[in-house]
């Protein structure tokens, strides 16, 4: 459980939190989050006591580039100083530090879809892929791809686009998309019919609510459209990387997954 705006309760209310922290309950995680707090209170002596304080500060502006690099870190792979700057520098920050990071998150999950199992990225890599902040999130245009709802994606397509999104950094979390719902597909047409979103979460290794939601997209495809669709992403990849117009050799592979008008099947 998590109570935010902890700063902004009257001491009277905190009581309550107080005797609490005397004898909580071992089965129960409860986190008490504030922008700021003295450490004289009573609550917060509490809390200390039992060694459950922890101080989080927002990144200093220079410090992005190092959380770029320990992203992907995470994440098994190895990046450059001078690419996680382009990246970092790419993002923009404001002074929303959750933001920033969440916006980071998204660009370096962009550059691990395009580069696949390289566990060693450069900045070229950085470059082809990351771009500036837009106000459409990516994410919604592949959303409406699981929705097969052709005309918002290409709706969406051309806001990312008017707002200089890479369209190769977008095709590569759509072909990792196809991916994931192929990979549902085949739990939904398991035996053991195991069409639950904690099956799915486990064999994609995301969370439970993701899974849901890629499960449900999954339920609108046939195995063969998304076995076609990748094949085609395939072929796609190869003439955006030569194309004077990769953005309409996308938008073919786009209305053609939705549509399921792909060369070895019809809807």
């Amino acid at each position: 459980m998590i109570l935010r705006g902890l700063d902004r309760y009257p001491a009277d209310r905190l009581e309550p939190l107080i005797d609490y922290a005397g004898d909580p309950n071992p089965t129960t995680t409860l986190v008490l989050v504030a922008a700021k707090i003295a450490k004289n209170m009573r609550i917060y002596k509490a809390i200390d006591a039992l060694g459950g304080v922890g101080h989080y500060a927002a990144p200093k502006r220079g410090e992005y580039p190092r959380i770029v690099i320990e992203m992907f870190a995470d994440r098994g792979k190895t990046i450059g100083r001078d690419a996680a700057e382009v990246l970092a520098r790419a993002v923009g920050f404001d002074t929303q530090a959750k933001d920033n990071l969440r916006r980071l998150e998204i660009e370096v999950e962009k550059v691990l879809a395009y580069t696949g199992e390289r566990e060693t990225l450069s900045r070229q890599d950085v470059e082809e892929v990351v771009s500036e902040t837009a106000p459409t999130s990516v994410f919604e245009l592949t959303d409406a791809i699981g929705a097969r709802d052709c005309r918002g994606a290409l709706a969406l397509l051309a806001r990312l686009i008017d707002a200089q999104e890479s369209v190769l950094g977008i095709h590569a979390l759509s072909l990792r998309l196809v991916r994931q719902l192929l990979s549902a597909r085949a739990v939904i047409e398991r035996p053991d019919h195991g069409r639950s979103g904690d099956t799915v979460a486990k064999v994609l290794g995301v969370q439970p609510w993701l899974a849901t939601k890629i499960l449900k997209q999954a339920e609108r495809y046939s195995t063969a459209e998304l076995v076609d669709a990748l094949r085609l992403a395939a072929d796609s990849e190869a003439q955006m990387k030569t194309s004077r117009d990769p953005r309409l050799v996308y938008e073919r592979w786009l209305v053609a997954v939705c549509t399921g008008e792909l060369a070895g099947h019809k809807r």
